[in-house]
């Protein structure tokens, strides 16, 4: 939630290109007689971003991103917030861990948003 760009970066895929860790794009150059993008291979040389990145590196990253079941979770949350509870069937209202983890995902969410307050 804190950087939503960088939350899409794939490590690996960071250190073949360059990448705008805002976006979460590969940085990009237009080039050919047509003008098409291309992806702007990271050389040997340049340094990673990982300095610059939340993640700090490809071994922090793996602690800080979500599985695909939390992302699952994570976009039900969301789906649940937009349609004020709506788009759960009644199994899944009644469900206690569907309940707990959207409850879980709740205090996160209240927690960040009183710590933006200050």
């Amino acid at each position: 939630m804190s950087h939503p760009g960088a939350a899409l970066i794939d490590c690996e895929d960071c250190q073949r290109f360059l990448y705008d860790l805002e976006t979460g794009r590969r940085v990009t150059v237009r080039q050919g007689p047509d003008r098409q993008a291309a992806p702007v291979p990271r050389l040997a040389e340049m340094p990673l971003q990982c300095g610059s990145c939340p993640k700090r590196s490809p071994q922090h990253a793996v602690q800080v991103e979500l599985s695909a079941k939390n992302w699952k979770t994570y976009r039900l949350w969301r789906e649940v917030r937009a349609t004020y509870g709506r788009c759960l069937s009644p199994a899944m209202a009644r469900d206690s861990i569907i309940r707990r983890n959207l409850a879980a995902i709740d205090a996160v969410v209240d927690r960040r948003q009183l710590e933006r307050r200050r």
